[in-house]
C-alpha cells in the first residue's frame, strides 16, 4: 500500500475516531484545599488554597500533602470545585472527557482528537499535543 508522508504523519480518519470506553477511566473531581500557613516573622496567612484532582475530600487532603512542600500548615476546609465523575487521566495528569463525538480537556478547555493508541492532537488544526501525554488503553 502506498501512503504519502502527510497521510502517514496525521493518521487515517479511522485511527482518530475512538470512544472513551477504550481507555482507563477514574472517578475524579476538582477540590480546593483551604489551609493556613506560617509566614516569615511568625504571622499566619489564612487565605491559602490548593486545587487538586481527587475522588473525595480526604483524598484531596492527602494529595495536597503529597503535591506541596508546605510545612506547618493546618487544613481548615475542603471545597468541591467540580463534581466527581469518570474521566480519562493522561500520563501527564490532564483530565479528558468525551461529550458526544468531542473530546474535551477539563483542565485547559482544549478540544482534542484521540487516536486508538491514546495520542492526542488539537481538534481545530490537527497539531500533535505531546505535552498532554497519552491515554492508557484498557
Amino acid at each position: 500500500m502506498k501512503q504519502s508522508i502527510n497521510t502517514a504523519a496525521k493518521g487515517s480518519p479511522d485511527d482518530w475516531d475512538v470512544k472513551a470506553c477504550l481507555f482507563v477511566t477514574q472517578e475524579i473531581g476538582r477540590f480546593s484545599v483551604k489551609f493556613s500557613a506560617p509566614c516569615i516573622g511568625g504571622t499566619v496567612n489564612l487565605s491559602c488554597s490548593h486545587i487538586t484532582n481527587a475522588c473525595n475530600p480526604f483524598d484531596a487532603v492527602m494529595r495536597f500533602a503529597h503535591e506541596t512542600s508546605a510545612k506547618g500548615c493546618t487544613v481548615y476546609a475542603v471545597e468541591q470545585v467540580e463534581p466527581v465523575r469518570p474521566v480519562c487521566l493522561s500520563t501527564a495528569g490532564y483530565r479528558f472527557m468525551q461529550k458526544g463525538f468531542i473530546w474535551l480537556c477539563l483542565d485547559t478547555g482544549v478540544i482534542v482528537e484521540v487516536s486508538e493508541d491514546g495520542r492526542m492532537r488539537r481538534g481545530d488544526d490537527g497539531c500533535t499535543l505531546p505535552y498532554y501525554g497519552t491515554l492508557t488503553r484498557i
